[in-house]
Order: C-alpha cells, then structure tokens, then sequence
C-alpha cells in the first residue's frame, strides 16, 4: 500500500510557495493557525479558509469552479469571517 498522499504533497507545495510571495515581506512575522482551528472566510466572492496570517495579510486556500486547489494573500481588510452556516466554498 503506498502512503504518498500525492494531492496532499502538492497542496503542500503550493502553500510553501505562496508564502514565499507574500506581498509585503517586511509586513511582519508568518503565523499560523493551529491545525483544526483555521476560520472559515469570504473574500469578495471566493470562500475559503485562512491558514497564515501577518499583521496585514491573510493567506487563504479553496478550490476554484473547476476544482483546483488555490492558495493567495489578500489584504486582512478584504477578508471576513463566516460561520459554517454561511461558508458557501467547496470541501478542500
């Protein structure tokens, strides 16, 4: 039986590469939220959750229309916290 999540492994990749973009290095220390604990958010229409986290920038993961897993910075300003209830994103 192989243990290589091969999705898991990319969308690994993905993260660690939009960290390296965030928008405005010096902005502050990258933290994170504890695995399990990560809110659900809405920016604009993508709904998502919020992984990482600087004093102005929020990192962000969904899947697109077509099922593809995205990760980007937005502005802290731009990102809200929604209930489960009002999540309206697709499962990750």
């Amino acid at each position: 039986m192989n243990k290589f999540d091969e999705g898991g492994f990319g969308r690994m990749m993905t993260r660690l590469e939009a960290e390296k973009h965030h928008p405005k290095p010096d902005d502050s220390k990258i933290m994170e939220f504890s695995a399990g604990t990560e809110p659900l958010v809405r920016v604009g229409e993508v709904y998502g959750r919020a992984t990482r986290y600087t004093r102005t920038y929020g990192l962000v993961e969904w899947m697109d229309e077509q099922r593809n897993y995205r990760v980007e910075w937005f502005p802290a300003g731009q990102i809200k916290r929604v209930d489960k209830e009002s999540w309206r994103g697709r499962p990750l």
